[in-house]
């Protein structure tokens, strides 16, 4: 059973998706949405970042093995409700590593479309640059209506 607790434990929600993806640094400003398990143990974590009038930047971590369909949809539809519903953002960007086919399949069947790939962007690998926008949000077939 994996349950959505959105802003709770925003802080600690960072850390575990800045740990989990190996990501350095911290960013100066964020927000963390989070779900986790009955144990209250992170399942997925989105973490939103370089807001914009027009856009903002998500990182996705999660235990895929942990996650379940249902919960998936849930936590898909408070994410992207709280980006295109409550700020009004036109897009969100999501940046994967090359090499990392699983992260890029998951972001894929989110809706998200490869708009370019930022070659040797990371040590060893190229950066894959993926983008969804508010009217592909509002005509996906995963949207409470």
């Amino acid at each position: 059973m994996m349950r959505c607790v959105g802003f709770e434990r925003e802080e600690a929600a960072e850390e575990w998706a800045r740990n989990k993806l190996k990501l350095e640094g911290k960013p100066e400003f964020f927000r963390a949405m989070a779900a986790v398990d009955k144990d209250e143990n992170f399942v997925c974590v989105v973490v939103f970042t370089n807001f914009t009038s027009r856009n903002v930047d998500v990182n996705i971590a999660m235990e895929t093995k942990k996650m379940r369909p249902k919960g998936t949809i849930i936590m898909f539809n408070d994410v992207f409700s709280f980006v295109f519903d409550k700020l009004h953002i036109k897009r969100v960007t999501g940046l994967t590593a090359g090499k990392n086919a699983k992260a890029r399949n998951i972001i894929e069947h989110f809706g998200f479309k490869l708009e370019g790939i930022m070659r040797e962007a990371l040590p060893n690998d190229d950066l894959h640059v993926y983008g969804f926008l508010a009217d592909e949000y509002n005509n996906h077939a995963w949207r409470r209506g």
